[in-house]
């Protein structure tokens, strides 16, 4: 049976040569017919301001502990 990968990440910004940084990601597996295969998410600590908190959500006492 095919899987597919769908990834997402949330950022601290958009320009990397800014130092812009991943906060967030999350993967999921899913089978062809659409089924949640598994799934995996966390935060990541940027080691920098987290950035628009109002686009992602996320404030730095979120990130402080994370990996």
């Amino acid at each position: 049976m095919t899987h597919f990968a769908v990834i997402d990440v949330e950022t601290t910004g958009l320009n990397p040569y800014r130092h812009d940084r991943i906060v967030e990601i999350a993967a999921l597996l899913v089978s062809q017919d659409g089924a949640i295969v598994s799934s995996f998410a966390s935060v990541v600590n940027p080691e920098r301001d987290v950035g628009p908190t109002h686009i992602h959500g996320l404030s730095a006492a979120d990130v402080l502990q994370a990996p």
